[in-house]
């Protein structure tokens, strides 16, 4: 639900499915084609990989059956007894460099947006950049270049430079997105974003509503 809203908004999502039983997983794994990625639907589990509730690059009808009764099993021992939608089956992007995207709806300054390296290090390195929201693209791309790490994503040591424009544009959306819905919306949560040479898209996101929302 949370991508459906960032993709209306222009923010590239990665393609899925949402399943209620493993056949259906199967059928939907073949329609996106593997190698695909399996993940429990569940709000109430926000950090997913540390539940044991995902499974990445899972190449075949085999692995997909051990990858969803395994997944389902870690669901079930999960404290609080999480509700649990399904399990989600995903398109297995490239490889890249894992970013994050983020806004907060602050009691005095308001909404703002957030960048930076992602993924399950992103509160070890805490290399991001915030500001007011909302920001226009050239505001996003020198947040993303003001980055400590930023020289990884423009080319260092003569690697290839990644689409920071890409970046850039997804950054100024969910910026918008977060000034437009203040009064519904208290937090987005967008990581990993993974970023290559030619795209980014948003992998995992979350949406929060506004706990002060009538």
């Amino acid at each position: 639900e949370s991508k459906e809203v960032l993709a209306a908004y222009g923010v590239p999502v990665v393609r899925d499915e949402l399943v209620s039983d493993i056949e259906s997983a199967l059928l939907a794994a073949q329609r996106i084609g593997f190698p695909v990625v399996l993940k429990v639907d569940s709000a109430d589990i926000p950090h997913k990989t540390e539940a044991g509730v995902v499974r990445l690059n899972v190449a075949d009808e085999k692995e997909l059956y051990s990858a969803y009764t395994e997944i389902l099993a870690a669901a079930a021992v999960f404290p609080g007894r999480p509700a649990i939608n399904g399990v989600l089956v995903q398109k297995m992007i490239d490889s890249g460099v894992e970013l994050m995207i983020g806004s907060r709806n602050d009691p005095q300054f308001g909404p703002l947006i957030m960048c930076g390296f992602g993924g399950i290090a992103v509160e070890l390195t805490k290399d991001i950049s915030v500001q007011l929201a909302p920001v226009n693209v050239a505001q996003a791309k020198a947040m993303i270049l003001s980055l400590r790490s930023a020289p990884l994503l423009t080319g260092y040591r003569n690697t290839t430079p990644l689409d920071i424009d890409a970046f850039a544009n997804a950054v100024c959306a969910v910026s918008q997105l977060a000034a437009n819905h203040r009064k519904e919306i208290g937090e987005i949560d967008i990581n990993p974003v993974i970023l290559n040479t030619h795209n980014c898209i948003a992998v995992d996101a979350l949406i929060v509503r506004n706990a002060r929302e009538n």
